[in-house]
């Protein structure tokens, strides 16, 4: 399996950053198209904030993809420490276990969310635009979060793996 992993993952994350480049790039452009609009020609455009709303939230979920398949999360050490010291062969199993759990409860209530949006066929407020697009999409892309991080905790005792993009920041 981790055969699987070890070709599989590289490919999925380089599509990824490729996705989420483009989509920080839209959303850089149409920020900057929008300002000088607005205060140079006094021509926003409509639904600009929207629009940026939503590539915000797809552009965040297709990066958390590159952070969980490195375990490269930001930390806050509040039970780790204790864990540490009185299971210190449980502390990452219990860490990495919660982690898969709540990226799968994220994952499950997005999805959830997605489909209810297409079932009562909701509409976004100012571009009036399918609301299951924009939620399926992050729904998507929680979903390819939570198996790249499985994969990427598959991997994490390969040295191969974890010597091509070094430590966490």
């Amino acid at each position: 399996m981790q055969s699987v992993a070890r070709a599989v993952l590289p490919r999925i994350l380089s599509v990824l950053e490729a996705i989420s480049a483009i989509l920080l790039f839209v959303m850089m452009a149409l920020t900057f198209v929008d300002v000088i609009g607005r205060y140079v020609f006094t021509a926003p455009i409509f639904g600009a904030a929207e629009m940026i709303q939503f590539l915000l939230a797809m552009t965040i979920f297709g990066g958390l993809s590159l952070i969980n398949a490195h375990d490269s999360h930001i930390t806050v050490e509040l039970f780790e420490p204790w864990l540490k010291k009185r299971f210190p062969r449980l502390q990452p199993i219990l860490v990495q276990s919660f982690s898969v759990a709540v990226m799968a409860i994220i994952a499950w209530q997005l999805t959830v969310f997605a489909i209810e949006a297409h079932e009562i066929g909701s509409f976004t407020v100012v571009l009036e635009w399918p609301l299951v697009v924009v939620v399926g999409t992050v729904a998507g892309l929680s979903v390819v979060s939570l198996i790249v991080q499985i994969l990427g905790l598959m991997l994490q005792d390969d040295p191969e793996w974890r010597g091509d993009h070094g430590d966490p920041l």
